[in-house]
């Protein structure tokens, strides 16, 4: 009690007590020692001569006082008072809370000393790693990044100790979706911790706090705070396997076959292509049937011969030299750029049985530049096929870490996303972040701790994703789809890898990167 009583400022607790007494009643209280297995407890005893009437408790949905804050703790001992003389005083909200409350504590020989404060205080441990879980994240597939924990994720700022982790807590009735809500069995601090530790600091990193909609928030609460997010039947495993290898020997010809061209090869992360082409089926699953790719040069080659399935004879014959193939006439003809900046469209079957139409579409640009180009032509898809919804056509992007952060035309894109009249029904973006922009390491590049972050002003939600942990990488990539077809709105996929080579196959890295290339 003291530790709310400290946090609570006078002025706040005078006006709750004053909002208490409004109604002048004699009433004589009598405080009696707390009994084994009651937070708190008192008797009340009413006058023979008057009934004296009670305060009418304000609902939890009407709450405009956050129940978290230290100031309501007077309040919330004056209603538990009301609720233990007469449990129908109260509203049915806080009945509901404090049935649950106190009758688990009755029954439970292991959270008999837990009290309120205690409760609010494990809340709080909660929300931190909701918050700021992705900071102790694991991910860096090398091993590099050096980041300090916030301090708010340490369970002594909250007055818990090592004797506590083995103590019951049991947290009530909430309006919150994941683990630790809905008549949830009590548990121990330890497995609490745990349960927190492998949802939000593993291989992927969830940022959705700053998301000011509380649905959304609770829709990725259900997600992420599972007993088992990415449970993979052996059958699925050898798809994504099979893809992995696909991706990896793909590269691996091309770097045998042509060892001195430029290529703007994926070795480093290779399983961006698993993790695309199940993003592509959930979202055919899903009712897609059209989407859009933007993208810039690295790992373009690979984009076009395994997902999109452009013909490898033809992408070799490029390498060589050639820019048509003799039995496909008009099929693809010589533009005179370069191999890795053009397009290509393919109707692609998926592992549900159904087929989705890719389009990737030429960036002969620099980087960013396809990015407002990709937007309109799902726009137009959207349009022709009357697509008023915007659930058939989409469009998705794949950005680099530095231009993300850097090139002004992905934050102009960005707000394109929710106007009126250039909306299309939300865009997946895919930053494949090597941590090297082109020759920048992030500390020189950018001020903010992310790449990432300029995506925070849409209250769009970043999921980071360790990139050599295929199946994190696969189970976020679908997660974005489904974001995408519930919300139609932004997502964006920090996928967190590193470059094997240098910016192009012919520089030599080590000059610029010798820590990491070392």
């Amino acid at each position: 009690m003291a530790w709310f009583r400290a946090a609570a400022s006078g002025l706040a607790r005078a006006a709750v007590r004053k909002n208490l007494a409004r109604a002048s009643y004699s009433t004589r209280r009598t405080w009696t020692a707390p009994s084994y297995g009651r937070a708190f407890h008192s008797t009340v005893r009413k006058s023979q001569a008057q009934v004296a009437p009670v305060p009418h408790p304000v609902p939890l949905s009407r709450l405009t006082d956050s129940f978290l804050n230290g100031t309501s703790s007077v309040y919330l001992e004056e209603l538990q008072r009301a609720w233990e003389a007469d449990p129908s005083s109260v509203d049915e909200s806080w009945d509901n809370f404090f049935r649950n409350f106190v009758g688990q504590a009755a029954t439970s020989p292991g959270i008999s000393g837990q009290t309120i404060q205690e409760s609010m205080r494990l809340l709080l441990l909660v929300r931190a790693y909701q918050v700021n879980g992705h900071m102790k994240a694991k991910l860096d597939p090398l091993g590099l990044e050096e980041r300090e924990i916030p301090v708010d994720l340490d369970p002594a700022l909250y007055g818990f100790t090592d004797a506590d982790l083995d103590r019951e807590f049991f947290l009530g009735v909430w309006r919150m979706a994941g683990f630790l809500s809905e008549n949830r069995p009590v548990l121990t601090l330890r497995t609490i911790l745990n349960k927190l530790e492998r949802a939000y600091c593993g291989t992927i990193g969830y940022e959705y706090m700053h998301i000011a909609n509380r649905d959304q928030c609770n829709w990725l609460r259900d997600k992420i705070e599972t007993v088992n997010p990415r449970g993979y039947s052996q059958q699925r495993r050898e798809v994504i396997l099979d893809r992995l290898i696909w991706s990896t020997e793909f590269e691996n010809f091309l770097a045998t076959k042509w060892t001195a061209a430029k290529r703007f090869g994926l070795e480093g992360g290779e399983t961006l292509i698993p993790g695309m082409k199940e993003m592509f089926d959930r979202s055919a699953d899903l009712g897609v049937e059209s989407i859009v790719i933007g993208m810039s040069h690295r790992g373009r080659l690979n984009v076009l011969g395994n997902v999109v399935r452009k013909p490898l004879r033809q992408i070799f014959s490029e390498f060589s030299g050639g820019t048509k193939p003799v039995d496909e006439v008009g099929l693809y003809t010589g533009t005179g750029d370069v191999k890795y900046h053009l397009g290509t469209s393919y109707d692609r079957p998926t592992r549900g049985g159904k087929r989705i139409h890719l389009s990737l579409v030429a960036n002969p640009s620099h980087l960013e530049a396809v990015d407002p180009v990709v937007l309109g032509k799902t726009r137009a898809k959207q349009y022709y096929s009357n697509d008023v919804d915007r659930t058939k056509n989409m469009g998705v992007l794949i950005h680099g870490d530095g231009s993300f952060a850097g090139q002004g035309v992905v934050y102009e894109t960005l707000h394109l996303s929710a106007l009126p009249n250039y909306s299309t029904g939300g865009t997946i973006h895919i930053v494949v972040n090597n941590q090297v922009a082109f020759t920048t390491d992030p500390r020189s590049g950018r001020s903010s701790q992310y790449c990432t972050d300029v995506a925070k002003a849409l209250n769009a939600p970043i999921f980071h994703v360790n990139g050599d942990d295929v199946e994190a990488v696969v189970h976020v990539f679908e997660l974005a789809a489904e974001w995408r077809q519930t919300f139609h709105s932004d997502v964006v996929v920090d996928y967190v890898c590193y470059r094997r080579f240098g910016h192009n196959e012919i520089d030599e890295p080590s000059f610029t990167q010798p820590k990491m290339y070392q």
